[in-house]
Protein backbone atom coordinates (compact mmCIF):
# COMPACT_ATOMS: atom_id res chain seq x y z
CA UNK A 1 0.00 0.00 0.00
CA UNK A 2 2.68 2.16 0.82
CA UNK A 3 4.71 2.23 -2.51
CA UNK A 4 1.07 2.95 -4.40
CA UNK A 5 0.69 5.72 -1.83
CA UNK A 6 3.84 7.79 -2.48
CA UNK A 7 3.96 7.12 -6.19
CA UNK A 8 0.68 8.99 -6.09
CA UNK A 9 1.39 11.66 -3.97
CA UNK A 10 4.66 12.09 -6.32
CA UNK A 11 2.74 12.01 -9.00
CA UNK A 12 -0.40 14.98 -7.95
CA UNK A 13 2.23 17.22 -6.09
CA UNK A 14 5.60 16.85 -7.95
CA UNK A 15 6.99 19.74 -6.31
CA UNK A 16 7.66 20.34 -2.58
CA UNK A 17 8.96 19.18 0.30
CA UNK A 18 6.36 15.69 0.54
CA UNK A 19 6.89 14.84 -2.57
CA UNK A 20 10.07 14.53 -2.19
CA UNK A 21 10.33 13.36 1.08
CA UNK A 22 7.56 10.52 -0.94
CA UNK A 23 10.57 9.81 -3.41
CA UNK A 24 12.94 8.90 -0.84
CA UNK A 25 10.36 6.85 1.05
CA UNK A 26 9.38 5.61 -2.15
CA UNK A 27 13.04 4.05 -2.96
CA UNK A 28 13.11 2.40 0.11
CA UNK A 29 9.64 0.70 0.63
CA UNK A 30 10.88 -0.96 -3.19
CA UNK A 31 13.83 -1.66 -1.40
CA UNK A 32 12.09 -3.53 1.12
CA UNK A 33 9.95 -5.12 -1.17
CA UNK A 34 12.95 -6.75 -2.99
CA UNK A 35 12.69 -4.28 -6.30
CA UNK A 36 15.62 -3.93 -6.47
CA UNK A 37 16.08 -1.79 -10.05
CA UNK A 38 13.52 0.03 -9.23
CA UNK A 39 14.61 1.11 -6.17
CA UNK A 40 17.73 2.12 -7.69
CA UNK A 41 16.06 3.91 -10.56
CA UNK A 42 13.94 6.02 -7.80
CA UNK A 43 17.07 6.50 -5.39
CA UNK A 44 18.79 7.37 -8.61
CA UNK A 45 16.42 10.39 -10.04
CA UNK A 46 15.95 11.34 -6.61
CA UNK A 47 19.58 12.19 -6.38
CA UNK A 48 19.82 13.79 -9.74
CA UNK A 49 16.85 15.97 -9.12
CA UNK A 50 17.64 16.86 -5.74
CA UNK A 51 21.50 17.11 -4.87
CA UNK A 52 21.35 19.60 -2.81
CA UNK A 53 18.58 17.58 -0.73
CA UNK A 54 19.12 17.88 3.82
CA UNK A 55 18.77 14.34 3.16
CA UNK A 56 21.08 13.70 0.06
CA UNK A 57 23.21 11.62 2.41
CA UNK A 58 20.80 8.89 3.55
CA UNK A 59 19.78 9.05 -0.68
CA UNK A 60 23.37 7.84 -1.49
CA UNK A 61 23.43 5.61 1.59
CA UNK A 62 20.40 4.09 0.57
CA UNK A 63 22.08 3.72 -2.96
CA UNK A 64 24.82 2.11 -1.63
CA UNK A 65 22.53 -0.34 0.51
CA UNK A 66 20.40 -1.11 -2.44
CA UNK A 67 23.50 -2.07 -4.74
CA UNK A 68 25.61 -4.03 -1.84
CA UNK A 69 22.85 -6.85 -1.71
CA UNK A 70 23.56 -6.96 -5.75
CA UNK A 71 26.01 -10.04 -6.56
CA UNK A 72 27.98 -7.81 -9.39
CA UNK A 73 29.93 -4.50 -9.59
CA UNK A 74 32.17 -5.28 -6.06
CA UNK A 75 33.77 -2.21 -7.27
CA UNK A 76 30.84 0.05 -7.66
CA UNK A 77 29.19 -0.99 -4.44
CA UNK A 78 32.75 -0.15 -2.64
CA UNK A 79 32.59 3.05 -4.28
CA UNK A 80 29.04 3.40 -3.49
CA UNK A 81 29.90 3.28 0.27
CA UNK A 82 32.94 5.66 -0.30
CA UNK A 83 31.00 8.18 -1.89
CA UNK A 84 29.00 8.28 1.71
CA UNK A 85 32.01 8.28 4.07
CA UNK A 86 34.08 11.19 1.73
CA UNK A 87 31.21 13.56 1.11
CA UNK A 88 29.62 13.17 4.28
CA UNK A 89 31.86 12.05 6.75
CA UNK A 90 29.51 13.98 9.71
CA UNK A 91 26.66 12.14 8.36
CA UNK A 92 24.76 9.07 10.63
CA UNK A 93 25.57 7.22 7.73
CA UNK A 94 29.00 7.10 7.49
CA UNK A 95 30.00 4.27 10.12
CA UNK A 96 28.03 1.95 8.87
CA UNK A 97 29.55 2.82 5.44
CA UNK A 98 32.89 2.33 6.55
CA UNK A 99 32.51 -1.41 8.18
CA UNK A 100 30.32 -2.26 4.90
CA UNK A 101 33.46 -0.77 2.98
CA UNK A 102 36.17 -2.95 5.04
CA UNK A 103 33.97 -5.98 4.63
CA UNK A 104 34.14 -5.38 1.15
CA UNK A 105 37.46 -5.11 1.10
CA UNK A 106 38.29 -8.47 3.36
CA UNK A 107 35.75 -9.90 0.56
CA UNK A 108 38.48 -8.73 -2.16
CA UNK A 109 41.46 -9.58 -0.45
CA UNK A 110 40.21 -13.24 0.32
CA UNK A 111 39.18 -13.67 -3.21
CA UNK A 112 43.50 -12.90 -3.78
CA UNK A 113 44.43 -15.17 -1.30
CA UNK A 114 42.12 -17.90 -2.72
CA UNK A 115 44.26 -17.72 -5.88
CA UNK A 116 47.36 -17.16 -4.57
CA UNK A 117 46.42 -21.05 -3.00
CA UNK A 118 45.22 -22.43 -5.81
CA UNK A 119 48.54 -21.18 -7.59
CA UNK A 120 50.47 -22.96 -4.44
CA UNK A 121 48.33 -26.27 -4.82
CA UNK A 122 49.54 -26.06 -8.53
CA UNK A 123 53.01 -25.76 -7.89
CA UNK A 124 53.00 -22.22 -9.44
CA UNK A 125 54.97 -20.94 -6.45
CA UNK A 126 56.14 -17.14 -8.05
CA UNK A 127 52.44 -16.73 -9.32
CA UNK A 128 51.46 -17.47 -5.60
CA UNK A 129 53.88 -15.21 -4.00
CA UNK A 130 52.74 -12.27 -5.98
CA UNK A 131 49.81 -12.84 -5.15
CA UNK A 132 50.39 -12.84 -1.26
CA UNK A 133 52.34 -9.55 -1.97
CA UNK A 134 49.33 -8.12 -4.31
CA UNK A 135 47.03 -8.72 -1.59
CA UNK A 136 49.33 -6.87 1.51
CA UNK A 137 49.57 -4.15 -0.86
CA UNK A 138 46.30 -3.62 -1.97
CA UNK A 139 44.88 -4.45 0.54
CA UNK A 140 46.17 -3.54 3.73
CA UNK A 141 45.06 -4.12 7.09
CA UNK A 142 42.70 -6.41 5.70
CA UNK A 143 42.19 -10.09 8.04
CA UNK A 144 43.87 -11.86 5.37
CA UNK A 145 47.24 -9.95 5.13
CA UNK A 146 48.88 -12.43 7.58
CA UNK A 147 47.93 -15.14 5.41
CA UNK A 148 49.71 -13.74 2.41
CA UNK A 149 52.70 -13.28 4.64
CA UNK A 150 52.29 -17.41 5.19
CA UNK A 151 51.94 -17.70 1.57
CA UNK A 152 54.99 -16.07 0.53
CA UNK A 153 56.72 -17.51 3.13
CA UNK A 154 56.09 -21.16 1.94
CA UNK A 155 55.96 -19.78 -1.90
CA UNK A 156 59.48 -18.43 -1.50
CA UNK A 157 60.57 -21.41 0.34
CA UNK A 158 59.14 -23.55 -2.71
CA UNK A 159 61.32 -22.13 -4.83
CA UNK A 160 64.68 -21.62 -3.12
CA UNK A 161 64.07 -17.84 -2.02
CA UNK A 162 65.23 -18.37 1.91
CA UNK A 163 65.86 -14.76 2.19
CA UNK A 164 62.53 -13.49 1.07
CA UNK A 165 60.46 -16.29 2.93
CA UNK A 166 62.76 -15.09 5.97
CA UNK A 167 61.92 -11.92 5.88
CA UNK A 168 58.30 -13.11 5.07
CA UNK A 169 58.11 -15.42 8.40
CA UNK A 170 60.14 -12.45 10.53
CA UNK A 171 57.38 -10.18 9.47
CA UNK A 172 54.57 -12.67 10.31
CA UNK A 173 55.77 -13.90 13.66
CA UNK A 174 55.71 -9.59 14.37
CA UNK A 175 52.36 -9.24 13.25
CA UNK A 176 50.68 -12.72 14.83
CA UNK A 177 53.39 -14.98 16.54
CA UNK A 178 50.14 -17.33 16.82
CA UNK A 179 49.45 -17.55 13.28
CA UNK A 180 49.10 -21.81 12.40
CA UNK A 181 51.59 -21.36 9.49
CA UNK A 182 54.30 -20.52 12.47
CA UNK A 183 52.88 -23.55 13.88
CA UNK A 184 53.30 -25.74 11.44
CA UNK A 185 50.04 -26.51 10.75
CA UNK A 186 49.03 -23.88 8.11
Amino acid sequence: KAEKYYQRLSSRFPFGPYSEQAQLELAYVQYKQGLREEASSTIQRFIRTYPTHPHIAYAHYLKAVINFEQRNALFARFNDFNKVVTDYPNSAYAQDSTKRMIYLRNLLARYELNVGLYYLRRGAYLASANRGKYLIETYPQSEYQNDALALMAVSYNAVGQKALADDARRVLQANQPDHPYLNGKW
